[in-house]
């Protein structure tokens, strides 16, 4: 099996899930909700081989370890057909087998795509063992204003849920300045070392006011044409219910208003404390 692997990267709250189902609303391409496990179960099954797809034994200790990923359960897999699947397939290394559960999860969702993609914000922290699992991975990087990823992380800090599933983010404004800043310098540290031709940069603001051109940088990079169905990704319901709570946009169509909250929502005082941690990268990003 031959498929192109995706990696969608960007700090939390800056429109990774959106983006995600807009990629995944493309006929080619399938992006599951985000959950990590090709990073996790990496050290324990990068010596896959062939011999391990024909053992039944090993197939289903590989089924048994994923089956405990955090958050697969939201992909509602059929553990029985996607071990049909590697049995039959005989992936001869991790990455094949770790593309055929993706691809598995494309099957269920009457997809059979030729780009697979992954999509997690844990993966920012792991982005060398990703680009040494899958060497000739593409990356989608999307960016967006410290200021307004500041006001997202307060409104989910102050949510009243029981939910399992809810991000934590750090309590104070310096601390979340500080959070957007690691993550993103570490996500362009990583793009340095690894050829142009194989990532793209967005900015969470342009893709809200010119959606299609900013798809298009997306489309261009993995080798495919871009296709009008992908500004209709809200009419596809992707993102598990389990996560809706604070992803509640990512069932409506585009707001181009969606910019620039700190205006309404932060002081003159916590605007300035987010600006003297992360100006000189904001700077960098062009946001000021």
């Amino acid at each position: 099996m031959t498929c192109q692997n995706a990696f969608i990267i960007g700090n939390p709250r800056s429109g990774t899930s959106m983006f995600r189902m807009m990629m995944s609303s493309h006929s080619s391409v399938i992006v599951p909700p985000e959950c990590g496990f090709i990073q996790w179960w990496y050290d324990t099954y990068k010596d896959w081989n062939v011999e391990n797809s024909s053992s039944t034994e090993a197939v289903d200790a590989y089924i048994s370890d994923l089956k405990t990923s955090k958050k697969i359960e939201t992909w509602q897999l059929d553990f029985v057909a996607l071990k049909e699947l590697i049995q039959s397939k005989s992936p001869k290394n991790y990455s094949e087998l770790s593309s055929l559960v993706i691809f598995q999860y494309g099957i269920q969702n009457n997809k059979t795509a030729s780009i697979l993609g992954d999509k997690n914000n844990y993966y920012i922290h792991h982005l060398e063992r990703i680009n040494t699992i899958y060497p000739e991975a593409k990356y989608l990087v999307i960016v967006r204003d410290c200021r307004d990823v500041v006001c997202s992380y307060l409104k989910v800090n102050s949510l009243d849920t029981t939910s399992k599933y809810k991000p934590k983010f750090p309590e104070t404004i310096k601390e979340m300045s500080l959070d957007w800043v690691k993550k993103n310098e570490t996500i362009l540290k990583f793009l340095e070392g690894i050829h142009p031709d194989k990532y793209t940069l967005i900015k969470y603001e342009d893709l809200l006011k010119q959606p299609e051109l900013e798809l298009k940088k997306c489309t261009n990079v993995l080798g495919i044409s871009y296709q009008d169905q992908m500004l209709e990704y809200y009419k596809n319901k992707m993102e598990p219910s389990e996560l809706l709570e604070w992803k509640k946009k990512t069932n409506e169509s585009i707001d181009k208003n969606n910019t620039k909250n700190y205006l309404n929502q932060l002081t003159p005082a916590q605007i300035d404390e987010i600006m003297s941690v992360s100006g000189s990268l904001m700077s960098k990003l062009g946001y000021i």
